[in-house]
Parts: C-alpha cells; sequence; structure tokens
C-alpha cells in the first residue's frame, strides 16, 4: 500500500513547506489521531506521479496511508507526495506528555517565548511549577522541557530546592528526557567549583566562569553545525558544511569533559550587538531579536566573543541513565535574526525537531 511523504527540507532561508508551524502541528495532529508518522531525517529518493525520473529530499514525514490521514492533511494543504515505498527505517514518533517548566526559575521573558512557539507547532504541555515538581508530578510525563532563567541557575535552585532537583534528576535518570534552552542548558551542568550547588551536576560538561553569566551578554551570533545529520538539524542543513544565525542571551559557554556528552554545534562568530556592532539587516516584527542587539544593557563585544565564545559549544546532547538531554545555548524560540518574519522561522525546527527526536528515542 501506498503511502505519503511530507517534505520538510530547507530550500535558502525557507522551508519546502510553506509554514513551519503548520508542519508539524499536522505532524503532531496526525499523532493525536492514532496515525503511524516516521520521521526520515537523511535523504530519501522517490519515485512519484510528479518526478517519474526520481527526487531526492533531505528529510520529511512518512505518513500511513489511511481515511483520517488523508482528511488531516487536505485541511491542512501541506506539500506531499504519495509513494510506495522508502528506503530506510525511518523514525517512529509517538504522542507525547511534555511537562513545561514554569516556576521560580523560568523568567517570563523567556518563558513566554519558548511556550508559544512549541504551540504553534501543535506540542501540548502542562506546565508545573515548582511545588508540582517537588511533589512528584513529573512521573506523569515523557519529556522536561525548562526555558531560560534570569541568571546561571540560581533561581531554579531557590524554588525548587534540594528535593525538586532530586526529583528531576530521578526523572531523567528512569524515565524521560530533557531540553532546556539558555538558563535551561546551563541547569544540567557539572559545577567543578564545590561553592555552586544550583547545578544538577548530571552531566560532564561546565562552564569554566560557573555562575557568572553577565560575563557575555546579549547578541546575534553565528554558530557552526558540527553534526549536519543529527535529527535535531533535519531541515536546517543542506549539503556537508552548515551554520545557523540566532539570537544569544548570557547562555552557557559549554565545556565537554566527559564521554557521555557530544557536541552538535560551536560559537563561530559574532554578528551584531550593540550600538558598536548594530545589525544593517531588518528584522521585520522580531521585537525579541531587536532588543537582544539594542535594547538590552549588556552587549556582547569581540573581546569578548572572542574570550569566552568563540569555539565554545553551543548546542550539545548528554546521555543520564539512558535518557536523553538536549542543551541549547543560544534561543532557538527568538527566531530569525533577520531574512523572515517571526513567527515562522527555520529556527523554530531546532526546538521542534528536538522533541521529535528524544520522542523516537
Amino acid at each position: 500500500m501506498s503511502v505519503f511523504f511530507i517534505p520538510t527540507d530547507r530550500i535558502g532561508y525557507d522551508n519546502y513547506q510553506q509554514s513551519i508551524g503548520q508542519t508539524y502541528r499536522t505532524i503532531n495532529q496526525l499523532l493525536a489521531a492514532g496515525v503511524h508518522v516516521k520521521w526520515h531525517t537523511r535523504e530519501q529518493r522517490l519515485i512519484t506521479a510528479r518526478w517519474p525520473e526520481g527526487h531526492i529530499y533531505d528529510s520529511g514525514f512518512e505518513v500511513e496511508n489511511c481515511e483520517k490521514a488523508r482528511e488531516i492533511l487536505d485541511e491542512a494543504g501541506l506539500v506531499r507526495e504519495e509513494v510506495q515505498e522508502l528506503s530506510g527505517a525511518g523514525r517512529m514518533l509517538r504522542s507525547m506528555k511534555i511537562a513545561f517548566y514554569m516556576g521560580r526559575g523560568a523568567g517570563v521573558d523567556f518563558a513566554k517565548p519558548l511556550e508559544e512557539v512549541l504551540c504553534w507547532g501543535g506540542f501540548f504541555m502542562d506546565s508545573l511549577k515548582d511545588e508540582d515538581i517537588r511533589a512528584g508530578k513529573l512521573e506523569n510525563y515523557d519529556v522536561l522541557v525548562v526555558p531560560g532563567s534570569p541568571d546561571a541557575g540560581e533561581c531554579y535552585y531557590h524554588g525548587l530546592g534540594e528535593l525538586g532537583y532530586e526529583k528531576i534528576r530521578e526523572f531523567i535518570r528512569d524515565r524521560g528526557h530533557y531540553l532546556g534552552v539558555c538558563g535551561g542548558a546551563y541547569l544540567p551542568l557539572t559545577s567543578y567549583n564545590t561553592q555552586n550547588h544550583t547545578w544538577l551536576n548530571i552531566v560532564e560538561a561546565t562552564d569554566t566562569e560557573d555562575l557568572d553569566y553577565w560575563r557575555t551578554g546579549s547578541a546575534h551570533v553565528r554558530c557552526r553545525i558540527d553534526m549536519s545529520d543529527h535529527p535535531v538539524f533535519a531541515g536546517v542543513t543542506a549539503g556537508s558544511r552548515n551554520s545557523v544565525n540566532i539570537v544569544y542571551w548570557e547562555g552557557p559557554a559549554i565545556e565537554i569533559k566527559g564521554d557521555n556528552v557530544k557536541r552538535l554545534g560551536h560559537f563561530e562568530r559574532l554578528l551584531a550587538s550593540g550600538a558598536e556592532l548594530a545589525p544593517y539587516w531588518d528584522m521585520f516584527d522580531n521585537e525579541l531579536a531587536k532588543e537582544a542587539t539594542d535594547g538590552y544593557y549588556n552587549p556582547v563585544t569581540q573581546e569578548v566573543f572572542d574570550e569566552l565564545l568563540y569555539q565554545k559549544t553551543a548546542f550539545a546532547e548528554a546521555e543520564y541513565g539512558g535518557h536523553h538531554i538536549l542543551m541549547y545555548s543560544p534561543h532557538p524560540e527568538m527566531g530569525n535574526v533577520g531574512y523572515a518574519k517571526r513567527k515562522d522561522t527555520i529556527n523554530f525546527l531546532l526546538l521542534y525537531n528536538g522533541l521529535f527526536y528524544l520522542s523516537s528515542l
């Protein structure tokens, strides 16, 4: 029986589909309806009515050909191909129960945009407060998402305390996965300074500047992708060498210390920050990107970038107890630093793909 293929290739700074958010929202709708969906993150050569000579797609979703799927796909209006078979096994996706941390440590300026972007992609979440995590409610979820904080982890500790930290460690070790952005990327790190009790100390990676998050600032940066074939970059990469321009805001400069952590991407170049290095491109409606360069008191200088961020890890994956931890130092939820309006930016794929990757493990 034939199946449907929903391509998600990158075309410049655009996507094969008209709307990235709509595409992932539709896939989540299919999963919620019980339709079988496989995710292909490596190139496929397809023979279709439109492409009888064959056509290569870099990434996309294989959807069961059934009445419910046809109904949902027709309503969404996604570009799709009908094919007899696909090479490779693909990753079977499943619906996830996502816990979104909204406790003392979740800075509203960072948590709300991240929650908004995930909702655009159809990821349904429950917001958990500090007392919910301390009470053990994480045991009902598959993934914990932790947004940025207004510091390097102190706020998380002051809300969660020792018990809350232990509940998160137990959750990752025994049950689920973790995705953290900025402050959420600080949280799993290990401090080699015994005075720092505000990290979870569960991965073999650190920031050598410890809790001194304001030593950098906010900026637009370019990150070089080290593992272009990793699923989190599906639809973001094309070819063998890839980079992403993204908003950075005092996140960790991750230094890997052990074998349970791998580098997915690193800081390569400072693009814009403050009046001395103002952006020359149109940021359209992206107020978050604008504030990162000209509305914040702490710009990143070239000297600071070269000393503290250049060649340091920006995106990392770790394992703890057989479960996976994704750590993003920059802010994909803040959108592109130019090129397009914020609501449908290719940087959101780093978040959407991250959650699909964790659901397929």
